[in-house]
């Protein structure tokens, strides 16, 4: 039998050519083969009409270079409600990349000053005033860092956020290129990861240095920074500790102060006593 496209050929040929040609006879001498109107259609028509070109790539239409979206995007992050400026020149921000401070800590130190209330780390490039970090783990808006009531929180915005110790960077420098105080404390946490749904963290005297993903860049909170519990000075006699041991000692001080001077209102006392009974006597 013949192909589909044979077949279908003969068949469109019996119906519209049929009623136009004479009728086909077979030559003499072969009437053995059978010869019809399909071999016909199956011969020089069928190629004309199935297999006189190729595929036709060239006339299809070029591909769309449009970027669709399929999700919205975020809308921009806004600093909460109740963020105050910081005291003008308190605080600075110094940023360092680990593999330049290594080789030389003095120059691998950018700083600058923290005098608004809120600063956005990210990798955009569009967002006015925000500190930018280009690594490929960096989200365009990846870390909130803002003042509020006296302090400084860290917030993640939209990825992963690495709040360190100062202590895992004996490298660090101030703006001069002075080495600063160094503050530790006896927990052996000192790497702590913040999610985007994480609450916001407060930076202390040793958890100052964060990170943004898995960026090689680190940023440093310098400045009057509180001390969390347990969190004491390195160098020095006399450590300073937490605010609730210096209230403390505080209080100890005003004590001992009382005492000593109810001791001595009593001393004066038992003197002026002393006096007036010998004078007594004498008359």
């Amino acid at each position: 039998g013949l192909p589909s496209a044979g077949r279908w050929a003969a068949q469109l040929l019996r119906g519209e050519l049929g009623r136009l040609l004479p009728p086909f006879r077979p030559p003499l001498g072969r009437s053995r083969r059978r010869w019809s109107l399909d071999a016909m259609a199956y011969g020089p028509l069928c190629q004309c009409a199935f297999m006189s070109y190729g595929p036709r790539i060239q006339q299809k239409a070029p591909p769309l270079q449009g970027v669709k979206k399929i999700w919205d995007s975020k809308p921009d992050f806004e600093p909460p409600q109740g963020c105050e400026a910081p005291p003008p020149g308190a605080f600075m921000l110094l940023s360092f990349d680990m593999p330049e401070a290594k080789a030389d800590p003095s120059s691998a130190m950018r700083s600058m000053p923290l005098d608004d209330k809120a600063v956005i780390f990210g990798s955009s490039q569009n967002h006015d005033g925000q500190v930018h970090d280009g690594h490929k783990t960096v989200k365009e808006q990846h870390t909130c860092l803002y003042f509020i009531k006296g302090k400084w929180h860290l917030k993640a915005i939209n990825g992963t956020t690495y709040l360190e110790s100062m202590t895992l960077h004996p490298w660090l420098r101030d703006a001069e290129g002075a080495v600063p105080k160094r503050y530790t404390s006896s927990t052996s946490r000192k790497i702590e990861a913040v999610q985007p749904m994480d609450p916001k963290k407060r930076l202390s005297k040793e958890m100052c240095v964060f990170r943004l993903g898995e960026s090689e860049r680190r940023f440093w909170v310098s400045g009057p920074l509180p001390f969390k519990e347990g969190e004491v000075e390195e160098s020095g006699a006399d450590p300073v500790r937490t605010g609730g041991a210096e209230r403390r000692k505080d209080r100890d001080r005003d004590r001992d102060r009382g005492e000593k001077a109810g001791r001595r209102e009593k001393d004066r006392r038992s003197r002026t006593r002393s006096r007036s009974r010998s004078h007594r006597r004498r008359k």
